[in-house]
């Protein structure tokens, strides 16, 4: 494993996919408005906990990061076409699933779906590109 390598793309990627949670829930409640704390079940702001929802990105892109140190060998092209293609498995593996527990499970709001499409379809393969140049960079051999 390539540890620093999974650092630096988990706390790059992290912010990168926090910038992209911020953006997708902006567009998606410029087209179908809600409030996120209107949801039943959620958090009040006030609740301390509530704060460890801005860690989600940064769990996501290490998870993540983890995963692509695995499969890197396996991804084939330049970069940017590997990082797409990772960003496509993240898509396909994680958010077509998760909407799909969430729709059929909730009665959550459309612009809740969307800004979550938008997050995955969006942020993944960013991030996807973000894992390829990071690994791709400098000739340093994975560690034992």
């Amino acid at each position: 494993m390539q540890i620093r390598k999974i650092i630096m793309a988990g706390f790059f990627g992290g912010l990168l996919l926090f910038v992209v949670t911020v953006v997708s829930g902006a567009i998606a409640n410029a087209i179908l408005p809600y409030s996120i704390f209107d949801i039943p079940g959620m958090r009040p702001m006030t609740d301390p906990v509530s704060m460890l929802f801005f860690l989600y990105p940064f769990v996501v892109a290490g998870a993540a990061a983890i995963l692509y140190d695995i499969i890197d060998p396996v991804l084939a092209g330049e970069p940017v076409r590997k990082g797409a293609r990772f960003g496509l498995l993240l898509f396909l593996i994680f958010t077509i699933p998760y909407q799909f527990i969430v729709w059929s499970s909730m009665d959550y709001p459309a612009g809740f779906y969307l800004s979550n499409i938008l997050f995955g379809i969006i942020g993944f393969p960013l991030f996807g590109m973000l894992c390829a140049r990071t690994w791709g960079q400098g000739g340093e051999k994975a560690e034992a």
